[in-house]
C-alpha cells in the first residue's frame, strides 16, 4: 500500500457550490518531494493545487506550496485564500475564539489573510497582496488582440503589474469584446514571452450594476487556458485603476469573472493610496466546501 494524503475541494470567490475557482488543498504534505507534488497537481488538473507544511517561522501559521498543472509559482490569490479558509476550519476546532488572521509563507514571501465571520452566512476572506510594481506600457495593441481573437480596435490600453506575479492587463472597450474573446495559444505565447507574465488579463468596465469589471484571464503557458477566479490579477488590475484615476485616496471595485466557462467568479478589491502612492491592495471573497477524498501514492 502506498502513502494516502487526505485532501479538501473548495470553490473559491463562490457565491454557490460549483462556481468561482476550484482548489484541491493537501493539508499534510510534510515528506512530499517537489515532483510528487507537481504530478498530484497535473492529476488535478485545476489552475492550481495547494500542498500545506509547517510554518518556516515563529510568525507564519503555515507554508504552503502552489502548482499549477504545468509548474510551481511563488503567488496566486484563491490558492491563498482557499488554504486560509481550510486551515481555519481545523484550527477553529481546537480554539475557543474563532481565528481573525493568518500569515501564511509563500515562495514570494509573507502574506495576511483576515477572516470576517457575518453571523451566519459564509466567512468572509480578506488577502493582502504585495504592494504592486508597474511595469512597461502595452507596445502593441494589434497583437495583443490577436491574443484572444479581437480587433485591435477593441483594445483601448494596457500594462504590465507585477505583485508577486507579473500580469499583462488590457482593457478593451464593452463587455461584448471580453465575451468574444477567444484564446489563440500560439499568439497568446508569444505575447507572455515578450512581456514577461505569467498570463493575459482582459476586461472591460460597467457603467452601472453589482458589478464594476467584467474579466477573463488566461494563462496557457501554465496549463491554465481560463481561470475562472484570478485574486492575484484582480489586485493587479485595482491597482493599474488606481493609476489611471490618478491615485484616488480609497477605490472599491467589485470584478466579475469566469461566466463564459460557467464558473461565476465574485471578487473584491481594495486599493488605499497615500499621496499619490499605493500603500494597500486587498482582495476579498467567499470560499465554498464542495469535497473531499484520498489520493494514494504508489
Amino acid at each position: 500500500m502506498g502513502k494516502k494524503l487526505k485532501f479538501r475541494h473548495v470553490d473559491v470567490f463562490a457565491e454557490k457550490p460549483f462556481g468561482g475557482n476550484q482548489l484541491a488543498v493537501f493539508l499534510n504534505a510534510k515528506g512530499l518531494k517537489k515532483q510528487q507534488m507537481q504530478a498530484i497537481a497535473r492529476e488535478m488538473n485545476f489552475s492550481e493545487t495547494t500542498f500545506v507544511l509547517p510554518a518556516k517561522d515563529k510568525d507564519l501559521n503555515a507554508h504552503i506550496r502552489i502548482f499549477t498543472p504545468f509548474e510551481e509559482i511563488p503567488f496566486a490569490g484563491h490558492p491563498v485564500i482557499g488554504s486560509a479558509f481550510v486551515l481555519c476550519e481545523q484550527m477553529n476546532k481546537k480554539r475557543k475564539n474563532k481565528v481573525r488572521e493568518l500569515f501564511l509563507g509563500v515562495g514570494s514571501g509573507k502574506v495576511k489573510v483576515g477572516v470576517e465571520y457575518q453571523g451566519g452566512k459564509k466567512p468572509y476572506f480578506t488577502m493582502y497582496q504585495p504592494i504592486p510594481k508597474f511595469g512597461v506600457a502595452l507596445q502593441d495593441r494589434g497583437q495583443a488582440a490577436s491574443a484572444v481573437t479581437l480587433d485591435k480596435n477593441d483594445v483601448v490600453g494596457g500594462g504590465v503589474v507585477s505583485n508577486g506575479l507579473s500580469f499583462l492587463i488590457v482593457e478593451v472597450i464593452s463587455n461584448d469584446s471580453v465575451k468574444r474573446a477567444q484564446l489563440n495559444i500560439d499568439i497568446a505565447k508569444r505575447v507572455i514571452e515578450r512581456y514577461g507574465v505569467f498570463g493575459i488579463y482582459l476586461f472591460s468596465r460597467y457603467e452601472r450594476g453589482r458589478f464594476d469589471i467584467h474579466s477573463r484571464f488566461f494563462a496557457p503557458t501554465l496549463g491554465v487556458y481560463e481561470d475562472p477566479a484570478t485574486g492575484s490579477a484582480s489586485g493587479a488590475v485595482g491597482a493599474y485603476l488606481s493609476r489611471i484615476l490618478k491615485f484616488p485616496m480609497e477605490l472599491k471595485i467589485r470584478i466579475e469573472q469566469g461566466v463564459e466557462i460557467a464558473r461565476p467568479s465574485e471578487i473584491d478589491v481594495y486599493v488605499r493610496c497615500e499621496r499619490g502612492v499605493i500603500s494597500e491592495v486587498s482582495v476579498s471573497g467567499h470560499v465554498i466546501p464542495v469535497a473531499e477524498g484520498v489520493i494514494e501514492l504508489q
